[in-house]
Parts: C-alpha cells; sequence; structure tokens
C-alpha cells in the first residue's frame, strides 16, 4: 500500500520543453506554504508505486494515464489529479489520438487547454463529468517568454539552428531499420519516408550553412538538439568550428531563442516561441522541397510558415543570414492562430492553474517535509546512476542537482510570481 502525502507532485514528461512550466508553479505553490516535488518520465512510476500524493499537477501525454496504478489508487482515494496537454495545438484529425475516446475522463479535476479551438473539439467530442473541469487556461509559454524577452540582453551575434533529427539521429541510437520494422500501419512507414527524407535533406543544408557563416561572417552558431536527439554526436563540429559553435540545453527554449539574433531550421512548432521574443526565424522547407513531406508527417505545422521566411534558394538564405536588419514576421492568420490556440482566459496562465490546484488546501506536516527530503534524495540517487552509465536520457530523469534552473530561467519566475495575487489563494 503506498505512503499517502500532502506533497504535490509536478510531473513533466518532456524535460527541457516543460520544465520552466512546473518550475514556476514549484516557486508559486511554495510561496504558498506547499511542499512540491518534480519528477519525470523514467522515476515517475517507480515513484507513485510507493508515495500516493494527494495531488498531482501532469503536463504529457493522457494516455499515459489510461492504466496507471495511481489512477486507480487515485479514486479510492479522492486524490486530485490536474493535466496540461505536453501538446495544446494540433490539426483536428489529431486530437482523436491526443485524446482517445476509451479514456475515463471523470478521474482528472482539470484539464487546462491551451486555447478554445482544441477546448471546443474536446467538448464536442468527449464526455467528462463536469464541464466547469474543462479549462482555457492558455499556453504557459506566453507569459514565460514575454519575460525572457524583457530579460535577456542579446549582445553576441548567434544564428540559432534548431535540431529537428530525431529519426537519423535517434538518442536510444535505434536504427532506422528498426523504426520501419515497429511501424505497423502504411501511413506511419510513408510518414517515416518522407521525415529520413526532410531530415537527410535538412543536414546537408545546415552543414553548408556552417559553412558559409564560419567562413563569411562573425555569427558565433548556436545548435539546439532535439530533445529525442543523441546530443553527443554534436561533439564533431564542436572540435571542427572551434570556438565559433557552441550546443545549447538550456530548458526553455524561448531562453535560447531571445539570446539569438535568427534562428534557421525546418517546420517546428517552437517556431511559437520565437515570435513570442521577437526573434527572426529563417525556415528551410520551401527551399529543401520538404513542405509536403512535413504536413504529411505533422499537419499542424503549416500554421508555423505563416511565422518565417520561407527562401526559395540558398543564395536568398544567404542574404537573410547576412542581414543585421532581420525582423520576426507574423501575418494576421498566424495572429488568429495565437488568439484561438494559444490564449486563456487570462494573459498570466498560472493563475488559472493555482487557483485550481489550490481550491481543495492542504496542511503539509512534519512527515511529508521528511518524506519529500527522502524523495529528492532517491531522485538523487537515481539520477545518479543514470549520468554514472553515460546514460544519454538524462534529461528525461529530473534531478534538482543535475537540472538546476538557470539564473534567468529564477528570474523568470520570479517576475511571473509578482504579477499574481497570491493573496488570493493563501490557506
Amino acid at each position: 500500500m503506498p505512503i499517502q502525502t500532502n506533497v504535490i507532485f509536478l510531473y513533466t514528461d518532456s524535460l527541457r520543453r516543460d520544465f520552466s512550466t512546473c518550475y514556476i508553479l514549484q516557486e508559486t505553490l511554495q510561496a504558498l506554504g506547499y511542499k512540491t516535488f518534480i519528477c519525470s518520465r523514467r522515476n515517475f512510476l517507480r515513484f507513485i508505486r510507493f508515495v500516493l500524493p494527494a495531488k498531482l499537477f501532469i503536463i504529457g501525454q493522457v494516455n499515459m494515464l489510461e492504466d496507471s496504478f495511481f489512477l486507480r489508487e487515485n479514486q479510492k482515494e479522492g486524490n486530485e489529479v490536474f493535466f496540461m496537454p505536453a501538446e495544446g495545438f494540433a490539426a483536428d484529425e489529431e486530437y482523436i489520438t491526443m485524446y482517445p475516446e476509451d479514456i475515463d475522463y471523470s478521474i482528472l479535476n482539470a484539464v487546462f487547454f491551451w486555447g478554445k479551438n482544441s477546448l471546443k473539439w474536446f467538448s464536442d467530442h468527449r464526455t467528462i463529468d463536469d464541464n466547469a473541469k474543462l479549462i482555457r487556461a492558455g499556453y504557459a509559454r506566453l507569459p514565460i517568454a514575454r519575460e525572457y524577452d524583457h530579460l535577456v540582453n542579446i549582445k553576441a551575434k548567434r544564428i540559432g539552428f534548431v535540431g529537428r533529427f530525431p529519426a537519423i539521429n535517434d538518442l536510444y541510437e535505434r536504427s532506422v531499420m528498426s523504426f520501419f520494422l515497429n511501424e505497423t500501419t502504411e501511413r506511419g512507414r510513408s510518414q517515416l519516408v518522407g521525415r529520413l527524407n526532410s531530415e537527410s535533406n535538412a543536414i546537408l543544408c545546415y552543414l553548408n550553412l556552417f559553412d558559409y557563416i564560419i567562413n563569411e561572417t562573425d555569427y558565433i552558431i548556436s545548435v539546439r538538439p532535439h530533445p529525442n536527439e543523441d546530443a553527443s554526436v554534436y561533439d564533431a563540429l564542436l572540435n571542427r568550428y572551434k570556438g565559433r559553435v557552441e550546443i545549447n540545453n538550456v530548458f526553455d527554449v524561448a531562453e535560447w531563442m531571445a539570446g539569438c539574433n535568427m534562428i534557421v531550421g525546418l517546420a517546428s512548432s517552437s517556431f511559437i516561441d520565437a515570435h513570442l521574443v521577437g526573434t527572426p526565424v529563417i525556415c528551410l522547407d520551401k527551399l529543401l522541397n520538404s513542405q509536403e513531406s512535413t504536413l504529411h508527417f505533422d499537419p499542424a505545422l503549416k500554421w508555423m510558415y505563416e511565422s518565417c521566411y520561407l527562401p526559395d534558394d540558398i543564395s536568398e538564405v544567404h542574404t537573410l543570414l547576412q542581414s543585421d536588419q532581420l525582423e520576426a514576421l507574423s501575418n494576421e492568420t498566424f495572429n488568429e492562430l495565437i488568439d484561438n490556440d494559444f490564449r486563456g482566459e487570462s494573459e498570466l496562465v498560472f493563475d488559472q492553474i493555482i487557483s485550481k490546484v489550490v481550491e481543495r488546501p492542504l496542511e503539509v506536516s512534519i512527515f511529508d517535509k521528511g518524506l519529500l527530503l527522502l524523495l529528492k534524495a532517491v531522485d538523487f540517487i537515481l539520477a545518479s546512476i543514470h549520468y554514472l552509465c553515460r546514460n544519454k536520457a538524462l534529461q528525461f530523469d529530473y534531478s534538482s542537482f543535475y537540472h538546476p534552473a538557470s539564473k534567468v530561467l529564477k528570474d523568470v519566475s520570479c517576475k511571473i510570481r509578482e504579477k499574481l495575487d497570491l493573496s488570493q489563494y493563501e490557506k
């Protein structure tokens, strides 16, 4: 039988992408007198077999809840589960996969949607016991990015390249053949072919652009690998372009983008963050003739083309890279996307989440404080085992020791907390 605790668990499925949201929630809840524990993908299921938190906030995929031991116990004990999707925006046909029909959504105490379109789709196609549980909270990185835009001072000339190579540079070193053999549908195999072609052509283009930037400009090249990539392979670039290339692994993509003069890459949902911090984006999809295959793989990315430069040829890319006056782009269509799919009822986002999480107050005991120390110690040991084994997926094994928040993220958290009226949430 697991131990009951009033320590609030904050779960982030993709550490680098959603850590900042959990970190800001942690700091805010702790300011209100609650004890919190951030955990991530690998260790989460281990912990909840032994510890049953009275409140659990999850950022991830909803289907992870379907057969969870925690949820079976949760229904018995009356504990609370709050869910925010890791991908809260998609094409309509993708919501079918994001929110499976056979899940009992009544086990959730709240679902925090990014925008009104995703909330409407859920309301029209899925059933929950109380529609008041469906909350249009907004995209959590909206207020986060605004603060990064204020706090990050761009001085060094830096061009950021978005890593989008999880198929040809798999974090777990799975072969391309294994991806094909494990894909069970014709559509999935077709999508994989398109993805492989796009990634192969893109890395060739990247390497040519790296040479051009090194030889023809004084920019620093900053590469940010995709979370599911093996970042160690990029050491070859560090050795080749000594001092002119850096590999970026800060938690929040908005912090990185705010520190770049421009971003280059294949179509990515991270272009939203670039837009929010005012950093111009050069998208290579048109140049590489990969728009059709990209949209076959991820239809929702069509809206990202409304916020970036789409050069026709390599000479146009060179001209853009040489520009000192490049401005961020966004048209009316893209602005409508932000309003409808990323903006909540409140610009702060976190006030919506906090008010729901603390609606039923908890009293933290000495036992809870001792248990939190034990959880952190065990978490450190488990993360250290991965580190000593040189496990490349350490980014999915959160530890406050191995993953300290950056100074800028701490400042962002403080700024957002100052804007929240914490007195209304006090126990």
